[in-house]
């Protein structure tokens, strides 16, 4: 395999999809772990099957597709249940992913991102070289969080809590983006970084 892939990750409410976003433009490809998780339980898969197992039927939406906000409720406010989610769906997301990098090399793509939120809590950080953290202040995802999903401010400092501190994944990242400020600023310091990534 000829393709590079590299980390992207950050915080809820950092910015990191507006950084694969700013990434696409510039003709780099992302692959969103967050959109393999939806594929993962969309509506008829293997994967929506086992989550019903483990968590119940009151899990879905009249429709049949799973309530990702009432089993977000519940998994935010229990480890041991986060836990059982993530078991069922990492293995499904894993799979889907590097059938999408294959198909990436197979086209020739050198470089491509894999956005991962939870890049460090996996492991990630260990195959994903190298890897790129967006951040801000914690007052910042406050109020992009709940401008954006309309949640409390206990909410969003619950998913907050739920994921490793991003201080820890500044001091883990082999790059960090800063993200307090303009999209301009942002889409600046992606420019200087994109060289270093692609060389």
């Amino acid at each position: 395999m000829t393709l590079r892939v590299f980390g992207l990750t950050g915080g809820i409410g950092s910015g990191k999809s507006t950084v694969a976003r700013l990434l696409r433009e510039r003709g780099v490809p992302v692959v969103d772990a967050d959109e393999l998780a939806r594929e993962a339980v969309a509506p008829g898969s293997a994967g929506l099957a086992e989550v019903v197992a483990a968590f119940g039927a009151d899990v879905l939406n009249s429709d049949g597709a799973l309530d990702r906000q009432r089993l977000g409720e519940r998994v935010f406010a229990d480890a041991e249940a986060r836990k059982r989610l993530n078991s069922i769906t990492h293995p499904i997301v894993r799979r889907l992913s590097q059938e999408r990098f294959a198909e990436l090399d197979r086209q020739g793509v050198e470089l491509a991102a894999y956005d991962v939120p939870l890049l460090f809590e996996v492991g990630l950080d260990a195959v994903l070289k190298p890897t790129v953290v967006v951040a801000c202040s914690e007052a910042t995802q406050l109020a992009r969080v709940g401008a954006r999903d309309g949640l409390s401010e206990a909410a969003v400092l619950a998913r907050i809590a739920a994921q490793m501190p991003l201080s820890e994944k500044r001091r883990r990242a082999d790059y960090v983006l800063e993200n307090d400020g303009t999209l301009e600023e942002l889409a600046q310091q992606l420019e200087a970084l994109l060289p270093r990534l692609r060389a």
